[in-house]
């Protein structure tokens, strides 16, 4: 299947920086990166960050407060009573900010990998598949153009199910990445007439988009 559509430019245009990851969504449209995890730097449960010592600091901290306030003790033990007290719960705080923020990095992540299929954009091949969509998709009245392109992505997404290809399955990309690129180069002419495409995968649609225009 390779090197039969000869409208593909092999190589990778310069669209900046590509992530490894991008959400391929159900419905044909841009596609989605997948949100990085901005929880806790080094992943380690916010539990850990949380002693025996901060609690001490916190507790004698508030203990000796209360003395000064109450006992009338010197007023400089406030500055110490005050400063323990914030030792002790600056901590706690720092971690429960970091536990929220990692949670609502996972509700984002999931809410993401909820409206499409992950596909892992390593290898080369991928990424020729994905700029050329990009051009496609960006291209107006793409129409059915569109989505044998998104049919094409789709089906490379759920082939490698999140990982870069192997062996074989390179030249089944390709095949999809020179399709889809020739199908792109067409459409920068102008909008391809409909035809009949039900049943046929990406690549028998996107030959006869270009076999009736």
């Amino acid at each position: 299947m390779v090197g039969e559509f000869p409208g593909f430019r092999p190589g990778l245009p310069n669209n900046g920086i590509m992530a490894s990851q991008v959400i391929v969504p159900h419905r044909p449209g841009p596609l989605v990166d997948v949100p990085e995890d901005d929880g806790p730097a080094a992943g380690e449960p916010a539990s850990r960050l949380i002693g025996a010592p901060e609690a001490v600091l916190a507790v004698g901290g508030g203990i000796l407060l209360v003395a000064v306030l109450l006992m009338g003790l010197p007023g400089w033990l406030t500055v110490i009573a005050v400063a323990c007290l914030a030792l002790g719960l600056a901590l706690p705080a720092h971690a429960a900010l970091l536990t929220a923020l990692r949670r609502r990095a996972e509700r984002r992540r999931r809410e993401a990998l909820g409206h499409g299929t992950v596909l892992d954009v390593s290898d080369s091949s991928v990424r020729r598949l994905v700029a050329a969509y990009g051009r496609l998709e960006r291209t107006p009245g793409a129409g059915m153009g569109r989505d044998a392109a998104h049919l094409a992505l789709a089906e490379v997404a759920g082939l490698l199910a999140g990982r870069p290809p192997r062996g074989g399955e390179r030249d089944y990309v390709i095949a999809r990445a020179e399709a889809v690129s020739a199908l792109a180069d067409r459409l920068a002419e102008g909008p391809v007439m409909p035809v009949e495409l039900a049943g046929a995968d990406s690549l028998a649609r996107i030959k006869a988009l270009l076999a009736e225009n």
